[in-house]
């Protein structure tokens, strides 16, 4: 399954960061729509056109709440040093050990992209869990 901006995402209104939940029928489903709510907020939801792939692989846990956090950093960090952020997510697996995705990068633009200036990602209020049948998965992001 392969996800593209826009997604959906709940503000947690959270005050002096910016918190998001997502829901998905499956972890995987979560994971990629976490993943475009950070794209989201980096691009002011404005499109991103996708200019290259890349299979990003992190460590993470224990628990799949961390897993999430490490690949949102790493994308994070992409879009600091390279002015990349997704604009579409495949996810492969997220578990205790790690989360792995390939994602579809494509070039930040200041005349498009107005988002939040996102500084890191955070294990406060970190979250991915099932219940009942959907996932649902939380991050806050300082900014």
């Amino acid at each position: 399954m392969r996800l593209a901006l826009p997604q959906p995402w709940e503000d947690l209104g959270h005050v002096a960061d910016v918190g998001v939940r997502v829901r998905g029928a499956s972890a995987e489903e979560a994971l990629a729509r976490l993943v475009l709510a950070l794209a989201g907020l980096l691009a002011g939801n404005g499109r991103v056109e996708p200019e290259r792939e890349e299979r990003l692989s992190v460590r993470g846990g224990p628990g799949r709440a961390l897993a999430a956090v490490a690949l949102l950093r790493e994308v994070l960090y992409r879009f600091a040093t390279e002015r990349i952020l997704p604009a579409a997510c495949e996810p492969v697996r997220i578990d205790e050990g790690g989360a792995e995705a390939v994602i579809a990068f494509g070039r930040w633009d200041a005349a498009r992209h107005d988002g939040a200036d996102v500084k890191a990602v955070t294990l406060h209020a970190a979250r991915f869990e099932r219940v009942g049948a959907e996932w649902i998965a939380q991050a806050v992001f300082d900014i």
